[in-house]
């Protein structure tokens, strides 16, 4: 596709964003896995299905408009609260709409069913979306950035919270840190409008989404600096680093994401960073 031809028709539509929010809240989840969907005239995408929950499914739909043209299905990444619903609402589409519908992620191995992620999306009147990969939270993270800057950030950044880097699914301190510079870089040069996160409200305007950026910049580079402080204090096992960084009383229920955040911050500072 030529630079004139992926060019968005500005006679064309707005593309419509819809946030909805599943109802699986929890420690992990926050508010429960915000699914969005993209509009742009009659065709419709749709962006981490979210759980196997029959009563958001029908919600989705319903979002999408009964006579829709469903382009495809996208997920993040491989995380079950994003995906589980993705392969039954794909073929949903498809029987209502007779038509093929795509289900596209970055690791098919754990999403089966599912292609390789397109670069960008398109519709009649050009690019509606670029896929950007930000490998970090998992290895296959990715977002999508829609015309006008709005970011659908998967779990790069939540809101309101920091996420969790997950070793055992390819997460990577390092590789998140190079995701969050580029995603600065981003905001700065004004391609970043608003970040609409996987879990927890949006960041609205370009100030709101470039502090919440810089939040989660900070707030590695003061976890990293913790560990490293403990190690040198004597701190060795899992158990006891993870008492000293998060204090005797951390829940039960975070008890194992405080544990992959600080194996990924491990292997960061054992990678001579």
């Amino acid at each position: 596709m030529s630079d004139d031809e992926s060019q968005r028709d500005p006679a064309g539509p707005a593309v419509e964003l819809l946030a909805v929010p599943a109802s699986n809240p929890g420690p992990m989840t926050l508010s429960g896995t915000n699914s969005y969907v993209i509009r742009d005239g009659d065709q419709v995408w749709v962006v981490d299905p979210g759980p196997k929950d029959p009563e958001h499914l029908a919600e989705l739909l319903v979002s999408c408009g009964e006579d829709a043209r469903p382009m495809g299905v996208l997920v993040t990444h491989r995380h079950l609260d994003h995906t589980a619903g993705a392969a039954t609402l794909a073929r949903q589409l498809a029987a209502r709409s007779g038509r093929e519908v795509p289900l596209w992620a970055a690791d098919q191995v754990a999403v089966p069913g599912s292609r390789p992620l397109p670069s960008s999306l398109e519709s009649d009147h050009g690019t509606v979306g670029h896929i950007i990969h930000l490998p970090g939270h998992t290895a296959d993270s990715a977002a999508v950035l829609l015309d006008g800057g709005r970011l659908l950030s998967g779990d790069t950044l939540l809101g309101g919270s920091s996420t969790v880097i997950v070793p055992d699914d390819g997460g990577s301190l390092g590789d998140y840190l190079q995701s969050l510079a580029i995603l600065r870089a981003m905001a700065l040069d004004g391609r970043i409008g608003s970040i609409h996160p996987g879990h927890g409200p949006a960041y609205e305007s370009p100030p709101a989404a470039l502090a919440a950026i810089e939040e989660a910049i900070s707030h590695r580079e003061e976890r990293i600096e913790q560990v490293r402080r403990a190690r040198t204090a004597g701190v060795l096992t899992l158990d006891r680093l993870v008492r000293s960084v998060y204090g005797p009383d951390l829940p039960a229920s975070l008890q194992e994401a405080a544990r992959w955040n600080l194996r990924a911050t491990l292997e960061h500072l054992a990678e001579g960073n």
